[in-house]
């Protein structure tokens, strides 16, 4: 795929499990890849074979029975610098492949209360050693507000280290109310191998987290009512990657996912689930928000792409909003209240009598109404579009009573 022009943005986003890389403008990402680090686990004695010693993202997984796996980032933390190194040299020159960084901005994708530190040492990270043009830094939660084109809602991401619930009011996060929950999709991947072991299957590999992830993925889901589960006793085959398949009971597939809504199946006592950090994150806002904010509420996070979460989770939710007390009403409505109509008054702005070139930097007179740089001739005045608007505000003119002819009164 060809690069874009130059000035367009990249867009970085780096997760525990998945890094997403694109351009702005653009549908979609245009790589997705596992976020992990793989090194040799044996040396290599052949003669006159030069060997990588390490790999990234889609080649760990091809040669993950080899490798030794590390993840550079969990539970939203980057606990290997060096790794993460390595992740943004893939992604800046194995696969975007470009040569001249200083002509690209970057925007990154961050995690909400990010230390300062650590976004100190990113931002030189990208500006100083790999000489971007600028960088953008924005949370994650704020993008998934406005990409479904809102400004106030309740966006609950879970990823798979961290489950964030954050309130977001006319675009500023609440903080003081934001609730961060250390329940994700590692503790999905922990549960379902601890019920793997429950029926007798025990996976030996280096890649075991990596197996157990791709199984959770394609074939894990949501039930209604875990207290009366469906009746069935099919099993599931599973192919694993030497090419051999295991069968799985299919209540393993449902049961696992169950940890995020009851932590205490794998000892969680004082993790609260999503439901009940929904609840706690609307007690630290104010009653008059809360209606507004039901009504906008954003999943997002692989974590909770499960097949029947949304319908579990708005019985779970339901069951849990009577602790909250009386519900407040809900504000006007949009088509009751009254508009009216503004008159665009035409403003007359000052113009410069010199300015600086953006392209080549030099002091231009424009006093004679100059639009090309004379030294690099770029354009110095970008053309206007003067939209003639006037919006006349018909009054309504007061009837006029009529006098009676014979006595002229009234």
């Amino acid at each position: 795929m060809s690069l874009p022009l130059p000035g367009t943005p990249i867009v970085v986003d780096i997760g525990s499990a998945y890094a997403k890389i694109g351009f702005s403008g653009e549908p979609g990402p245009r790589f997705v890849f596992p976020c992990i680090i793989g090194t040799e686990k044996y040396k290599s004695m052949m003669v006159d074979v030069v060997a990588r010693s390490i790999y990234v993202g889609n080649d760990v997984s091809r040669m993950r029975g080899v490798l030794k796996i590390q993840h550079p980032i969990q539970r939203g933390e980057i606990m290997d610098w060096d790794s993460y190194y390595e992740v943004l040299n893939y992604i800046f020159y194995s696969l975007l492949r470009i040569e001249d960084l200083t002509k690209y901005p970057i925007f990154y994708c961050e995690a909400p209360f990010i230390n300062t530190e650590t976004k100190e040492y990113l931002a030189r990270l990208f500006l100083e050693t790999h000489r971007a043009k600028s960088l953008m830094m924005m949370p994650t939660p704020l993008l998934s507000l406005f990409s479904v084109g809102l400004t106030t809602g309740l966006v609950i991401e879970s990823g798979d280290g961290l489950t964030w619930v954050v309130p977001i009011i006319n675009g500023q996060i609440l903080q003081h109310a934001v609730q961060k929950i250390s329940l994700g999709g590692t503790d999905v991947n922990q549960n379902l191998k601890n019920l793997f072991m429950r029926e007798g299957l025990n996976i030996t590999s280096s890649a075991v987290v990596e197996i157990i992830r791709e199984i959770k993925e394609k074939n894990c889901y949501f039930i209604l009512d875990p207290n009366d589960p469906p009746k069935t006793s099919e099993m599931f085959e599973v192919a694993m990657p030497d090419g051999t398949t295991i069968n799985i009971n299919n209540s393993v597939l449902y049961q696992a996912p169950e940890v995020l809504f009851d932590p205490g199946m794998l000892g969680y006592g004082n993790i609260a689930s999503i439901p009940q950090a929904v609840i706690a994150c609307l007690k630290g806002v104010d009653k008059n928000q809360w209606n507004e904010l039901l009504s906008h509420l954003v999943i997002s996070g692989g974590n909770l792409s499960y097949s029947g979460f949304e319908e579990r989770f708005k019985l779970e939710l339901n069951a849990l909003l009577p602790q909250l007390g009386k519900m407040p009403k809900s504000t006007v409505p949009l088509s009751e209240v009254k508009t009216e109509l503004i008159k665009l008054q035409s403003v007359e702005s000052s113009k410069k009598k010199e300015d600086t070139c953006k392209h080549c930097g030099a002091l231009i007179d424009l006093s004679d109404g100059k639009e090309l740089c004379p030294t690099c001739g770029g354009r110095l005045v970008l053309p206007e579009i003067k939209l003639g608007l006037t919006i006349d505000v018909k009054k309504k003119k007061k009837k006029k009573k009529k006098k009676n002819p014979h006595c002229n009164k009234k």
